[in-house]
């Protein structure tokens, strides 16, 4: 491939180009003016209902220094923006249980309600787990009987009319790791991923991750998690509504952990839901509806680069790696696992271990490049207009503009990009 190890040889990538650039670029119609639907309720009309839990004390693999503060910063954020708080520290089994049961029993009545959980989580066969300070976890067979699965929490607040799950469970995991080097050493696939596996959404729903799928999460220097304080902040942000006030939160994550740890939003919401209005101001809103994200941020040769992109369905995406010295290296859709989300979203993913790996080599052009793609949002281009397009694409990343629109209709183009850094 030139810069990536993409397990074919450089005559098929010729030729998957020529396709590549040749191929029609189906009409783009949502990327950049969906809009969401206006009809949140006031804010002191709601019944506003938060569970916080934050499991630091593990018998097994020891002590977690965070997930408590964690959870009493942010039950303290919500109480100031008027929910009625139910906060939980290092429960066992039967206490998430517990909890669970009282939640199932209070969703009929409310109008939002929200989960915070810090503590450890697990993966195994795409189902995620979250872990009570008791559990063994001998081995793989026991996940699903001294746990409890993030679905059935799902299940419960699936009844009430908005749900935001904020999942800081991605932390490195002993249990994990000691699981995936039992499976390694007896020949054997337990199913388990490090972090936590996507999940797809239903009706009003926001589900965010402390970082993105398959990845680790950081619990944090200081007295809490990168993910707590950035989250514990902007929730008393007056007039953000959610996707706006997450999208800052993932800025806050990245810029303290210098790009390694990116928070990721699944939803399919069509309500605007605000933490905190006012009648000073307009709202702030979210027409954006495309999530692109390259991770790690820093990568070494042998080391391999994920690639998530969340698009619009009408969206037929060319994707590109563009190196420092400005050499373009397409990326053929072949290589992605897609995935329908519903809401009219598709995911576009490729991640370590998959089939179609993207493995840094030694001739690979240190430095900063990017990843990216564009779409267009009009007539279909020719070749010739999709080369102008790029040229005109690198123009703007020189410029530091990693996303945005060129041309004008019925020629305009949508691009996004994201930098790693090969070192």
């Amino acid at each position: 491939m030139g810069y990536f190890k993409l397990m074919v040889s450089r005559d098929e990538v010729a030729v998957l180009l020529r396709g590549q650039l040749s191929k029609g670029a189906r009409l783009l119609a949502g990327i950049c003016c969906l809009v969401l639907m206006a009809t949140g309720l006031a804010q002191a009309e709601e019944n506003r209902f938060a569970l916080v839990i934050g499991n630091s004390s593990y018998e097994k693999i020891g002590r977690l220094g965070n997930p408590a503060r964690d959870a009493d910063l942010v039950a303290k954020a919500l109480e100031a923006v008027g929910f009625e708080v139910s906060v939980h520290f290092d429960l066992d089994e039967d206490g998430l249980g517990k909890v669970l049961d009282d939640l199932a029993d209070r969703a009929p009545e409310l109008d939002v309600a929200v989960l915070y959980f810090a503590g450890h989580g697990i993966q195994k066969d795409g189902e995620n787990y979250l872990i009570p300070v008791d559990a063994q976890l001998k081995s793989p067979t026991s996940i699903e009987r001294e746990t409890v699965s993030l679905r059935s929490f799902m299940e419960v607040m699936e009844e009430v009319p908005i749900s935001l799950l904020f999942l800081d469970a991605c932390r490195n995991n002993p249990f994990a790791e000691q699981l995936l080097s039992q499976s390694s050493s007896d020949g054997r696939s337990a199913g388990i991923t490090r972090g936590l596996a996507p999940i797809r959404t239903v009706g009003d729903m926001l589900v965010t991750f402390a970082t993105l799928p398959n990845s680790v999460a950081k619990d944090g220097a200081g007295q809490n998690s990168p993910f707590a304080k950035a989250l514990a902040r902007h929730v008393n942000t007056p007039d953000a509504e959610v996707s706006v006030l997450m999208k800052r939160v993932t800025r806050d994550v990245m810029a303290e952990t210098d790009g390694e740890q990116r928070p990721q939003q699944l939803s399919q919401m069509q309500t605007e839901f605000y933490f905190k209005r006012t009648n000073g101001s307009a709202p702030e809103t979210d027409d954006q509806q495309t999530l692109l994200a390259v991770y790690p941020g820093s990568v070494s040769v042998g080391e391999e680069v994920s690639v998530l992109a969340d698009v619009p369905q009408q969206c037929a995406p060319d994707f590109f790696n563009i190196t420092p010295s400005s050499r373009v290296t397409p990326i053929p859709t072949k290589f992605f696992k897609t995935v329908d989300l519903g809401g009219g979203k598709i995911r576009y993913e490729i991640s370590p271990g998959s089939r179609y790996g993207l493995i840094v080599q030694e001739q690979d052009e240190k430095g900063a490049n990017r990843i990216g793609f564009f779409c267009s949002m009009g007539a279909a281009l020719s070749d010739q207009q999709k080369k102008e397009v790029l040229r005109r694409i690198n123009g703007q990343l020189a410029q530091n503009e990693m996303s945005g629109t060129i041309g004008s209709d019925p020629e305009l183009v949508a691009f996004h990009f994201a930098e790693f850094k090969i070192n």
